[in-house]
């Protein structure tokens, strides 16, 4: 009895804090959409959490809890994850809500386990009296970064001398290539190949309903200014202009916000993908030069282990 008391609470609690945290959402969406200066911080939030899979706090939807909540956090733990830790929670810290992660029952029939996503409330590592490590980074260059996309890249690059004016790059499909304007410095020429990165990734993704439109470019824009902030190269060359930003559908804030967090998990995805590949040419060109040449806030232990290996 006292279970089925407790489940109708939980239920009850459950409900209560999706209706804060829809609204939450709404207000954020509303805030951010068209505006070319928070959009580009929404972003910043959803690459910090996103940079590694499995990250508490990742997805479209977190990111936009999080930027409403807390945008400059970095680390986010429960109550008992601190504690762990030896930390404690400073007096007076609201925790953040945001959807975790949580293993349901077994199917019996597939053996699968399902998982739901129910609103907690979370402490960023700011609201603790933890310490805050930060890492002495050394980026790239954005021509290293050239040749890391040249060396793993499973498509083309060719200049074009006869690339329409204001076109800097474009991806082909139909050729696998990336058409390049000759007469761009390297950082101009990085975000170029990081943002048709992106459309090829998309392409990849989408298959033969690839297509350039309002919303693949806005995808690919983003997804480049995410690869450029990863990687330390400038965004001064990335422009949020208003008439960038897809006209969203919908007849209610409910089908906005879903597609706003629809394109958010593209750029996620997009960015992610090419930024892997990304890191295994800048892997390579590490081995191959027998020093480092960046050091990603999240590099993988069998690169940490092998960038020196002559």
């Amino acid at each position: 009895m006292n279970q089925k008391i407790e489940f109708s609470q939980f239920i009850n609690n459950q409900k209560q804090l999706r209706e804060q945290t829809g609204k939450l959402t709404a207000d954020t969406v509303e805030r951010v959409w068209g505006d070319m200066e928070e959009f580009p911080r929404l972003l910043d939030v959803a690459e910090r959490f996103n940079l590694a899979s499995g990250t508490l706090g990742g997805g479209s939807a977190n990111a936009l809890l999080i930027y409403a909540q807390c945008p400059h956090a970095t680390r986010l733990g429960s109550f008992e994850d601190w504690k762990k830790e030896q930390a404690y929670i400073r007096k007076g810290e609201k925790g953040l809500r945001i959807y975790v992660r949580s293993p349901g029952k077994e199917d019996p029939k597939t053996h699968r386990t399902k998982y739901y996503y129910n609103v907690e409330h979370r402490f960023d590592i700011s609201q603790t009296n933890a310490h805050l490590q930060t890492e002495d980074v050394s980026w790239t260059e954005p021509l290293d970064i050239i040749r890391a996309i040249a060396k793993t890249a499973s498509f083309g690059i060719q200049y074009d001398p006869e690339i329409p004016d204001g076109v800097n790059a474009a991806y082909i499909p139909e050729l696998n290539e990336v058409r390049v304007r000759d007469g761009q410095d390297a950082e101009q020429m990085c975000i170029s190949l990081l943002t048709e990165f992106c459309h090829y990734e998309q392409h990849k993704l989408m298959g033969k309903t690839y297509e350039r439109n309002p919303n693949t470019n806005f995808v690919a824009l983003c997804g480049g200014y995410v690869l450029a902030r990863r990687f330390g190269v400038s965004t001064e060359n990335v422009l949020f202009q208003r008439e960038v930003f897809p006209e969203i559908p919908g007849e209610n804030m409910q089908e906005k916000c879903g597609a706003v967090r629809d394109l958010l998990s593209r750029i996620i995805r997009a960015s992610g993908m090419a930024g892997q590949e990304i890191q295994k040419g800048i892997t390579e060109l590490e081995r191959d030069m027998g020093l480092y040449v960046a050091s990603p806030r999240y590099r993988p232990e069998e690169a940490r282990a092998g960038a020196l290996a002559v």
